[in-house]
């Protein structure tokens, strides 16, 4: 095989299937639409200097590569994360990812914002691991983490892009309608090619391990950011990425949520002192950094059922709506942002 093509099919490393029961565990922190890509940056480009400076800190891992649209950090050996960095006006990936690569397969956490973003990170790994992508892990729906799957397309048909069953059904659903009108972000999409994921995980498997050979990656079915996530756990480093069920320094969207179900994934997501957290957007974080944004989500649940209990419905309570200067300041992707915490939780709790 022309090794420009990527690599041999038959090498490929085995998917192991680990499913179990599901429970969630309410310990620790508990205890007390397509593209938003642009919306984004843009705002980010617009926001305080202080409020960039806390959504984009300084690099914590090895600094590897910087471009205009990201940095890539080393976390350890074969273990890279992605950071976009979008203030500058570059829209090229948007959100974070990585790549992890044992002994016998290469992964990626994403597609990106743009074609040209996933072009760029399968060229990556290549670059970086000797070999191109076996398998593309895509964390939920949204554009500014799918558009870019194309860019990952090769002539051997590689590599095998893995999602739930959920997420590929929510992909083609709105594809059927992207161009017609404006999504929940004030996009039209009509440019972009939907790619669908082709390596599924069905609702009932809790989790999917992956042997890239001399490592495990487990992905860890969740929901809360839409109604369905993946999170991407590496066993040695502990390392977790996260998709968006966590956002560092900016609001989280909650344009497809289920906010009981994202406060209980966070509850059993963020539980180990020892693990380094790739957030969907944002600086990598430890525990300890996401106690702020941890205290955000149940500060803002707390203010949409405390305005549900008073008759407020979620157009106004929306509005009157503050973040505690305690908790730091926070950037938002576009000014009426909290409106869609507060509609989310009232369509959860009123039905």
């Amino acid at each position: 095989m022309n090794e420009a093509n990527g690599s041999d099919p038959s090498n490929r490393p085995t998917i192991r299937d680990t499913s179990c029961s599901c429970a969630v565990n309410r310990r620790g922190f508990l205890g007390a639409s397509l593209g938003c890509g642009a919306y984004v940056a843009m705002a980010l480009a617009a926001a305080p200097v202080m409020t960039r400076r806390a959504f984009a800190q300084q690099p914590t891992g090895e600094a590897q590569l910087t471009t205009p649209f990201a940095r890539v950090e080393k976390i350890a050996d074969g273990v890279w994360a992605v950071v976009s960095v979008t203030s500058g006006g570059d829209y090229t990936t948007v959100s974070n990812g990585g790549i992890v690569a044992g002994t016998d397969g290469v992964l990626c956490i994403e597609g990106f914002n743009t074609p040209a973003g996933g072009r760029w990170i399968n060229q990556l790994a290549k670059e970086l691991t000797g070999r191109w992508p076996d398998y593309v892990v895509l964390t939920h729906l949204h554009g500014d983490h799918s558009n870019g799957l194309e860019g990952y397309l090769r002539q051997d048909g590689g590599p095998k892009i893995i999602s739930t069953a959920t997420t590929r059904e929510l992909m083609a659903e709105r594809a059927a309608t992207v161009g017609a009108e404006p999504d929940a972000m004030g996009l039209i999409n009509a440019n972009i090619k939907t790619v669908l994921p082709d390596g599924l995980i069905p609702a009932r498997e809790e989790r999917l391990t992956i042997d890239l050979g001399g490592r495990s990656v487990t992905l860890r079915q969740r929901m809360g950011h839409t109604p369905s996530d993946l999170t991407v756990h590496v066993d040695s480093p502990r390392v977790v990425f996260t998709g968006d069920l966590v956002f560092n320094g900016l609001f989280p969207f909650y344009g497809d949520a289920i906010p009981s179900r994202w406060i209980e994934a966070l509850d059993d997501l963020l539980d180990d002192d020892r693990t380094t957290y790739v957030p969907g957007h944002g600086s990598l974080a430890s525990r300890e950094n996401l106690k702020p944004y941890m205290e955000l989500m149940l500060h803002t649940a707390e203010a949409a059922k405390r305005a549900i209990a008073n008759g407020v419905p979620a157009s106004e309570a929306w509005q009157q709506y503050t973040i505690p200067e305690s908790l730091g300041e926070w950037g938002k992707f576009r000014p009426d942002v909290y409106r869609f915490a507060f509609e989310a939780w009232e369509k959860e709790l009123r039905g």
